[in-house]
């Protein structure tokens, strides 16, 4: 092949890789509805793959407690869990972002929880993972938790990786056993070593100047101290907080018949694993989220958190914003949406299992069932992911006992809803408190958040065809 040609093909295959998604945004997709979904979209490259493969080479010495001797999670060593950020692909699918590694926050973060003879196992958080290169320049070192930010733009992926004391994988095990098993995702009541504590808001406490009518004034300023959240002040046990989660976050289950595989970002079941007695060949004809069979080793994140308007501290932004100052009266515009709570909690990861054949499966909603839009092949649907006693609520029988817990210490430092699309200023709440979290100015913060690549085309862990 000529050089000349060699460099028309290179163009080429550049050139589709970056309208892409871009395509499917626009609804230039086409889809092969024929292709044999037995034959598995294997799982991209990510920054998991160099963790997997150190932690499939350590061999646990030592007695280790061993809660689910006879079941899929024999003898658990380790596990790993991977953030990574995305972007909403529609219904309930999520696309990776691509890598970018000069970003201003990271892209991918990953934890590793150790087992032990203790209650609680060791969560220890890669800080290498979670130090920007910002920060990295100046000497810094990650903070030992998980940076998330927040916003109905935004997805947040979840992988789980479990392995035994002999460094083997044991997802395959775990979904082969997936009628007695799944994982369960909530605010917790304590943190990684079982002890209470309080889930604060790091927006601070603001402080609005005013005049002497009382009327909104520039020159406002922030108290950055993070403060015992109000909305969590009489929600202490599991339960309470259990129940507060949909508040703060969603999750969807997305897991696959197999380990090593991914969805296509175009269909939402390909790919994931149905419930009894649906198969993969079923996947045209059954509906998501409800046919589905969640189990909890992949899935992603939606921090939409709701705006508290009653909390009295954060009714006024008391920032300007420069941008919008009034030619003729000079004075500096006010932010007028309302900011949202920027919760630092313990994310609670509670794997439980059932008898065979007793796994929380509620009826299917009678409205559901008779509803002439809907074609269920399954008479039953999976308890949601932050109430594992849901079934209860239906009548329906729920057995399950807690196998594994750990608890993820998760900061939500700033959201993408917290800025004005009309008139996108550095005075911004999103550009504040992304600045305060690494060390940078909001102008600053605002410039370093540009022209950031979503959509790779590179290889290893930058690839950009990374679906849940």
């Amino acid at each position: 092949m000529s050089n000349k040609l060699k460099i028309m093909t290179l163009v080429a295959a550049f050139s589709a890789l970056c309208i892409s998604c871009d395509d499917f945004i626009f609804g230039n997709v086409n889809i092969n509805y024929d292709e044999n979904p037995l034959s598995a979209k294997p799982i991209p490259h990510s920054g998991a793959d160099r963790y997997v493969d150190s932690l499939k080479k350590i061999k646990i010495e030592g007695s280790l407690r061993n809660p689910d001797p006879q079941g899929a999670f024999n003898n658990w060593a380790t596990c790993l869990a991977m953030f990574k950020e995305g972007h909403s692909h529609g219904d309930g699918m999520m696309h990776g972002n691509f890598v970018y590694r000069n970003a201003p926050w990271k892209q991918e973060e990953f934890v590793i929880i150790h087992n032990n003879n203790d209650k609680w196992p060791a969560v220890e958080v890669q800080r290498e993972s979670t130090v920007t290169y910002l920060e990295q320049n100046d000497g810094k070192k990650g903070p030992d938790y998980i940076r998330i930010i927040g916003g109905r733009l935004k997805r947040w992926g979840l992988c789980l990786y479990f392995f035994d004391r002999n460094g083997k994988l044991l997802n395959d095990d775990i979904l082969e056993h997936s009628d007695e098993y799944q994982i369960f995702f909530s605010v917790s009541d304590v943190d990684d070593k079982g002890k209470a504590y309080t889930v604060t808001d790091c927006r601070g406490t603001w402080y609005p100047k005013k005049d002497k009518y009382g009327e909104w004034k520039a020159g406002g300023t922030i108290d950055t101290k993070p403060v015992p959240s109000p909305f969590f002040a009489d929600k202490i046990s599991w339960k309470q907080r259990a129940d507060a989660t949909p508040r703060i976050f969603e999750y969807t289950y997305r897991d696959t018949w197999i380990h090593d595989a991914m969805a296509d970002g175009a269909r939402e079941l390909f790919n994931q694993r149905l419930l009894p007695p649906l198969g993969r060949t079923d996947a045209d004809w059954a509906v998501a989220p409800y046919d589905q069979d969640r189990v909890g080793l992949k899935g992603h994140f939606n921090f939409d958190i709701e705006a508290d308007e009653n909390d009295s501290r954060h009714t006024e932004w008391p920032l300007e914003i420069t941008r919008r100052v009034n030619p003729v009266t000079g004075e500096a515009g006010k932010y007028t949406r309302p900011s949202y709570l920027l919760p630092k909690f313990y994310l609670s990861v509670r794997v439980m299992k059932c008898p065979k054949g007793k796994k929380a499966l509620i009826p299917r909603d009678e409205y559901l069932r008779r509803h002439s839009t809907y074609e269920f092949l399954s008479p039953f649907i999976c308890a949601e992911a932050y109430n594992p006693d849901e079934a209860k609520d239906y009548g329906a029988d729920s057995e399950w006992k807690e196998v594994i817990r750990f608890n993820i210490p998760i900061k939500v430092f700033c959201s993408s809803f917290d800025t004005d699309p009309t008139t996108i200023d550095p005075n911004d709440p999103l550009y504040y408190y992304l600045g305060l979290e690494i060390g940078l100015s909001p102008i600053d913060a605002l410039e370093a958040s540009q022209n950031l690549q979503t959509h790779g085309v590179g290889g290893g862990s930058g690839l950009g065809n990374w679906f849940l």
